[in-house]
């Protein structure tokens, strides 16, 4: 009896819905809901948040589900119920300009290889909750504050500061940047303060627009509204490195990030193994 409950816990915590789950395993929905309840009875704790509008994991939830998702789902289709039940999703979070221009292009990659894995992924400077948004893995760039977290570097992202030509031939930018009294725009909209290579964070001087996608900070740099400090791969022509004597940006790294190595779901750790190039 475990198993088919687990095996219905596994279904819901997939459509994260009691109803499409009774109606994909086409059973009642009231047997769904009793069976679940009576599981969180068995183990003495609560497996899913229920609102009237939606259904989402809790920790524990999360945790029940990396532990038993993949084996119920090897059961079920050793007995024969193939079909979704052998795709396993990965759901995952990035930042949308490394999703386009590197995480994206390696994680198709690592889909096409592995065609039984099937990829969700939501682009966002937001950082997402692992158990309340229901995330297997997340692709973060560092420094980390969250210490219980683990975290695999994947490369190295540098930094540098830049504006546009107009901007720079009307400023001169002589002399370092903090007696210069410049323009800048900060990375994101909280005000995030400048890593430096010397170890120190600095709020960034005399901001004029707080800006939360990079590409739009990057335009606004190439407008002459000021200066930007982004990643080194974004600046070309239109958008010139400032060599500033004093302020150095810190090399960034990115990270996959997860809650648990313990009860890492061996897709998770192929698919962190693939993007570190092993």
């Amino acid at each position: 009896m475990i198993y088919n409950d687990l095996a219905l816990f596994t279904a819901v915590a997939k459509h994260l819905s009691f109803s499409d789950a009774a109606e994909h395993l086409n059973i009642p929905l009231s047997r769904v809901s009793r069976r679940v309840a009576e599981l969180e009875d068995h183990l003495g704790t609560k497996l899913f948040e229920r609102t009237t509008r939606q259904v989402r994991l809790t920790e524990k939830g999360r945790r029940l589900l990396d532990c038993c998702q993949e084996p119920v789902e090897a059961l079920q289709s050793i007995a024969g119920f193939t079909g979704d039940t052998r795709h396993h999703t990965i759901r995952i979070t990035a930042p949308p300009l490394a999703a386009r221009t590197t995480i994206g292009p390696r994680l198709l990659e690592f889909a096409a290889r592995n065609p039984e894995v099937r990829i969700d992924l939501t682009t966002t400077n937001t950082m997402l909750d692992f158990f309340r948004d229901n995330i297997d893995l997340a692709f973060r760039l560092g420094p980390l504050s969250d210490s219980s977290l683990v975290a695999k570097r994947l490369w190295a992202v540098p930094y540098c500061f830049c504006a546009g030509a107009g901007f720079v031939a009307e400023h001169g930018l002589r002399g370092t940047l903090s007696r210069q009294r410049l323009l800048a725009l900060p990375a994101l909209s909280s005000g995030q303060p400048w890593a430096l290579q010397t170890g120190e964070v600095v709020q960034p001087p005399h901001v004029v627009h707080r800006l939360i996608d990079l590409d739009v900070v990057a335009e606004a740099a190439r407008r002459n509204l000021g200066i930007a400090m982004l990643p080194t791969d974004m600046t070309g022509r239109d958008l010139l490195q400032l060599q500033v004597t004093d302020t150095i940006p810190l090399v960034r790294d990115m990270f996959a990030v997860y809650p648990d190595r313990r009860l890492l779901p061996a897709r998770v750790r192929n698919l962190i193994d693939f993007m570190a190039g092993k």
